[in-house]
């Protein structure tokens, strides 16, 4: 039990380190680009690959209708924490963006796992470490509204952090959802081959298509790095991950998040060093490596 914790947690936590390096990446690239045709082209490359290894495998493209809810809901939640989170780091710092999603994260996880999975009340420490990390997040956005994060406020700055927001809640839901899907026997290809549909509808619609060939021609290895870095590759570790482990615990790894994405800021030169920032993320992610080592111990 604790090798397959701590298996799930190194997932997890290899999930964090190469995501923060691609979004910091990304929230560069985005200033300049068309960040609508990134993403279109990066999810449906994804989805067509992982519906191929599905079907290769032998898993086939069926869902069973008992589970068709589960899969609409999927793909609902994860359109809006990913289009949510790239959107919110063009408009904002990237190191605050990933704080929001992270502190939201627990909180929410601890009543929604319970809710939605039927796994009673939580433990009054999940409670607590839930509670303190939100209340960490506040104080991110004192940061951003004050102008002492590391990239200046602006008039869509507000709009970026309250993306984030909603982002980090829909990650919540959505790391539960999965977890839900494998109790019910589903194999990390067949969530991934199904998980994507509503995002690239949605990103359709946002698309100007006249700038989809000009942005290719221009951008494509640009296009190709954000889309391994931020999306094929993190979203294999992290399915590992969930395997593995609980909803709360990817959340608590995911709580570190906030200073790793910190520590690539000093390869965009477009971001100025934030003493601010830097506290309000060792905080997260003090908090969060301490409860991972409660549950750790509890688990062994």
């Amino acid at each position: 039990m604790a090798n397959r914790f701590a298996l799930g947690v190194f997932f997890v936590a290899l999930y964090v380190v190469v995501s923060a390096a691609g979004e910091v990446y990304a929230a560069s690239y985005f200033q300049q680009a068309d960040v609508f045709v990134a993403l279109l082209l990066s999810f449906a490359v994804v989805c067509l690959m992982f519906n191929l290894l599905a079907r290769h495998e032998g898993a086939g493209a069926t869902v069973a209708k008992w589970s068709l809810l589960v899969f609409v809901a999927l793909n609902v939640v994860t359109a809006i924490s990913w289009i949510g989170l790239f959107v919110g780091l063009k408009y904002a710092e990237p190191a605050i963006v990933v704080a929001f999603m992270v502190a939201l994260g627990p909180t929410a996880t601890v009543w929604l796992n319970a809710l939605i999975r039927r796994q009673g009340a939580p433990p009054a420490s999940d409670i607590v470490v839930s509670v303190t990390i939100a209340t960490i997040g506040t104080y991110m956005i004192w940061i951003s509204a004050s102008g002492n994060a590391g990239v200046e406020w602006g008039a869509r700055s507000s709009f970026g952090i309250v993306l984030a927001i909603v982002a980090g809640l829909s990650l919540a839901l959505t790391n539960i959802l999965v977890k839900l899907l494998f109790d019910r026997g589903f194999s990390g290809r067949q969530v991934l081959a199904h998980r994507f549909y509503g995002t690239i509808l949605l990103l359709l619609g946002l698309v100007d298509h006249s700038s989809i060939l000009p942005e290719i021609s221009q951008h494509w290895f640009a296009i190709a790095a954000i889309g391994l870095s931020t999306i094929l590759i993190p979203l294999l570790l992290i399915q590992q991950g969930i395997r593995h482990v609980e909803p709360f615990t990817v959340n608590m790894v995911l709580s570190t998040a906030p200073i790793i994405t910190f520590l690539f800021q000093y390869f965009d030169s477009r971001i100025v060093p934030s003493s601010h920032t830097f506290i309000g993320n060792v905080l997260i992610t003090a908090v969060a490596v301490g409860n991972i080592y409660l549950q750790y111990r509890r688990s062994a």
